[in-house]
């Protein structure tokens, strides 16, 4: 009895809508792979390109992988030993995952006028390239800073995000945060079987 309440309990929490929240702790994402772009050295791509296993960097035009410097404008500049994913004056950095994942997320900046409302866009994709969440947000560092920016990450309470992207005017994007896959309700659902015969196997022992 108190297999079929979990298995269905199972059921009807993979039937419910999955849960969303916008993060700026890096430390939301768990257990994850992160991306810092050190292996690339002011290279311009579109892509595909992989950056890291499972992980397929695609972007627009001027789009670049392991910058080393970006002026900010009011945001201040990055680079000074730390490279990073840009986009050009307008564009999108987009990374999509093999499997699929509940949390990803970066540091982000961008470019910025005191006259223009900058921002970017941060958009995670399900698997039919579908929008599942999107947000719009400004940074704001100040003009001194240096390699300063904003933890933007997505959490979902089931891994359904297939990839995220970036998309704004000047956009920098460094330590790439992806979790790492977890199993799928039906998997629990099938160990959960499993346990209930071993369970049985050794009452039938005793």
């Amino acid at each position: 009895m108190k297999m079929k309440l979990a298995a269905l309990a199972l059921a009807f929490a993979a039937a419910l809508p999955a849960q969303a929240a916008l993060t700026n702790n890096a430390a939301d994402i768990g257990n994850a792979i992160v991306v810092d772009f050190e292996a690339y050295d002011g290279f311009f791509t579109t892509g595909p390109e992989a950056v890291a296993p499972g992980v397929i960097f695609t972007g627009d035009a001027d789009s670049q992988l392991g910058g080393f410097i970006a002026n900010l404008g009011n945001n201040g500049i990055w680079g000074a030993g730390n490279h990073f994913a840009a986009t050009g004056n307008i564009g999108e950095l987009r990374f999509t995952f093999a499997e699929l994942t509940a949390g990803v997320g970066a540091l982000v900046n961008h470019f910025a006028m005191n006259d223009f409302p900058f921002s970017v866009v941060v958009s995670a994709y399900g698997d039919n390239n579908q929008i599942i969440e999107t947000y719009t947000l400004a940074v704001s560092t100040g003009e001194a800073s240096e390699n300063e920016g904003l933890f933007l990450g997505i959490t979902r309470d089931v891994a359904d995000i297939r990839s995220i992207s970036f998309k704004g005017n000047g956009v920098v994007v460094n330590n790439l945060a992806v979790a790492a896959p977890v199993p799928e309700p039906e998997t629990y659902a099938m160990l959960l079987a499993g346990l209930g015969l071993i369970g049985m196997a050794a009452r039938r022992r005793t």
